[in-house]
Formats: structure tokens, C-alpha cells, sequence
């Protein structure tokens, strides 16, 4: 099979954020870059069409069709994923998000709000001051009904962790979730201490940082990606997507902080997301994707597939999962290779590849770039 090399990847040549500050709203796991779907969005698809992404993630995919006049559907059952979607697709206001800060912050008394039964694991990243802040806002945010809601509580996961005074919580290397245990022992050896940040300012920055309205609105689901029921036959030009990858990403364990803001626990995400270390379980679940992907795929419609290469934890092989789902899913479902597989290597730090040390998973910094036509 031929492969075309990193010179003739294209979209390289866009700005890395499209210029749209909405990206970067809140950070993800194995996120592409915007100008990835933008490429493929400008090539595959015209003004109206309908964009589909299935593992929709931050909502990359779905924010640059709004912002090139498509008809976005994003779908993720990861509810971190299904949140930061959800608030692309549908922005509101400036003026409505400044007005719900201020009505929180004057609503606010911290002597009303207790903090004795929070885990110690969170007790240790926010000071008191801070966390009395964020169970306020956990509480009071109805971010699944109100589209005001779901942008201030995205903005909160995207300050809630990192190594700046732009965040809430102490000093920490990365804006995903460490394990407590690192944590703690990070905290140990850098003499780390909580520091009394306010969240109520910290969010009016953000949304100065990051605030942009595009015209074009979305839908949102968070269904199995082999029974989105609510996307009808035949009824989308273009899908854009990376699957998840095989044994190397959990993406609620590595998400833990973010999803308790959301009452939820990672290692019950994880177990309600697709992770196996067997290679036939994993082409068996593509096999279920892809042919749901045929269903709602219009006649002539195309799938691009981002798919990174992984690495063998024993041999240390790599090996190219995208030419693997070619050959065992897509193939022989009836898809055709629309073009040659293009190799990207990503040169900065977006992979995971690095963050657990000795246990760290097995991506590389290779993604492959598999587009398929019905």
C-alpha cells in the first residue's frame, strides 16, 4: 500500500487553531489540530453540507464546520467529550455569559458552602478558598439544559488544572489528569503549595481569551457509535473523526479532576468506553463503526479517519493501525481508498505519548490519514 509522506500533508500549511480562539476552550486527550478538518472539510464538502464527527472529543471537528457554513452533528459518549462539544455547537451570547458570572459571583457565599466531603485527592490541588468556588459552580451549573451553563462550565474545565496563574489549582505539569499518587509525590518534592486563585476572575479572562460566535449552530448526541440512532440513513456528506486508539488512551481515568466538576468518575467512564488490548476486539468494534458509518454516509460520501500508529509494549514495534483497519474493517465492508494513506508527524505535544513515565502509553507521534468513499 502506498503511503504519502509528511511533505504532502497539506492542511500544514493553515495556521495550527484555524485563528479561531474557540479551540482552545478547554484542552483534550488526543486531540488534531483544527486545520486537519478544515483541510478535509474545504476538500470533501460544500457550503450546506452535513459534517459528522463520531468520536467528537473537544469538538474540533464540529466548531470548523460552523465556522465554514456546514451542518455540524457531533457525538461522543464520554460526557467531558459530550460538554465541550456541546458548547461549540451552540455559543451564546458575550453578554449573556458576562451576566451569569457576575449573577454567580454575587449569589456566592462561601461560608454557606461546605467542603468536609470532598475527597482528599481534590483537597490536595485547590485551596479551600478555591474549592468552595467550584462546588458552587458544580453545583449551580445546569449545563445540560442551558447553553449559557455549558460555556461557563467548559470555560471551568479549562482552567481548572495546569502550571500558570491563568488556573485554579497548584502548580502542575500538564492540563491532564496526573494520577493522585503522582500528584501527591510532585507536591511532596516541589514543596507545592494551594494557591487561593478566584475562580469568578479567572473565568472573565478566560472568556476574553478564548470567546469567538459562529453563525452556524450544531446538534450534539451521546450514543454508541455503533447505534447513533438519532442520525438518520443517509443523511451526512463528510465524516471527520479519530477513533479511539487501541491500549493506550483512558480517556476518563486521565480525566479524573474534570469529570468530578461533573459528578463523574473516571474509571466508571472508562468502563462505559470502548479499551481493549486485543487487536481482533478492536477491529471487530471499527467493523461496527464503520458500518454505522455506512448507513448514515449519503451516496458519494467520504470518511476521513485520523488514526495514530501504536506501539507494541513488549517488542517496542511499531505498528500502523490505520493500514490494519483498512485492510480488516473498511475493506471489506465495500469502501474504497479515496486516496493514498498519509503519514503526519505531529512534532509538538499533543500526542500522549509521555505521561506516565515507566507506565506511559503507546502512542507515537505518527497519526495516518485514512479517507474512505461508500
Amino acid at each position: 500500500m502506498s503511503i504519502i509522506s509528511i511533505q504532502s500533508c497539506e492542511w500544514k500549511q493553515y495556521p495550527k487553531n484555524m485563528n479561531n480562539k474557540l479551540h482552545t476552550l478547554c484542552s483534550y486527550m488526543a486531540m488534531f489540530p483544527p486545520s486537519v478538518p478544515h483541510y478535509f472539510i474545504e476538500k470533501y464538502s460544500k457550503e450546506g453540507g452535513v459534517v459528522l464527527d463520531p468520536f467528537s472529543g473537544r469538538g474540533t471537528t464540529i466548531l470548523e464546520a460552523n465556522f465554514m457554513n456546514r451542518t455540524s452533528i457531533g457525538n461522543d459518549k464520554n460526557p467531558l467529550a459530550y460538554l465541550l462539544t456541546k458548547t461549540k455547537s451552540s455559543v451564546p451570547q458575550i453578554k449573556r455569559i458576562l451576566s451569569r458570572v457576575e449573577n454567580l459571583e454575587r449569589e456566592f457565599n462561601q461560608n454557606l458552602i461546605t467542603i468536609k466531603n470532598e475527597e482528599k485527592k481534590i483537597r490536595m490541588i485547590f485551596s479551600d478558598y478555591t474549592l468552595k468556588q467550584l462546588v458552587f459552580l458544580k453545583k449551580k451549573l445546569n449545563w445540560r439544559r442551558s447553553n449559557v451553563d455549558s460555556f461557563i462550565a467548559a470555560m471551568v474545565l479549562g482552567i481548572m488544572h495546569g502550571n500558570s496563574e491563568g488556573y485554579l489549582s497548584l502548580s502542575m505539569p500538564n492540563t491532564f489528569s496526573m494520577s493522585p499518587n503522582y500528584i501527591k509525590n510532585f507536591v511532596k518534592k516541589n514543596k507545592l503549595r494551594r494557591p487561593n486563585r478566584n475562580a469568578f476572575d479567572l473565568l472573565r479572562r478566560k472568556l476574553d481569551r478564548c470567546y469567538q460566535n459562529p453563525k452556524k449552530r450544531g446538534k450534539v448526541f451521546s450514543q454508541d457509535v455503533r447505534r447513533m440512532t438519532k442520525v438518520k440513513d443517509s443523511s451526512v456528506n463528510l465524516i471527520i473523526t479519530s477513533p479511539p486508539y487501541t491500549r493506550v488512551i483512558r480517556y476518563g481515568e486521565f480525566n479524573w479532576i474534570r469529570l468530578w466538576f461533573l459528578d463523574k468518575r473516571g474509571k466508571e467512564i472508562d468502563k462505559k468506553l470502548f479499551f481493549s488490548q486485543s487487536l481482533p476486539k478492536y477491529y471487530d468494534f471499527m467493523s461496527s463503526a464503520l458500518k454505522e458509518f455506512k448507513r448514515v454516509l449519503r451516496p458519494e460520501g467520504k470518511a476521513v479517519l485520523v488514526i495514530g500508529d501504536v506501539k507494541d509494549r513488549t517488542s517496542e514495534k511499531i505498528f500502523n493501525l490505520a493500514e490494519g483497519v483498512w485492510k480488516n474493517c473498511a475493506q471489506p465492508l465495500g469502501f474504497q481508498l479515496v486516496e493514498p494513506i498519509q503519514a503526519d508527524v505531529i512534532s509538538d505535544n499533543t500526542k500522549v505519548s509521555k505521561i506516565w513515565g515507566d507506565k506511559k502509553g503507546n502512542a507515537t507521534k505518527t497519526d495516518r490519514i485514512l479517507v474512505l468513499r461508500k
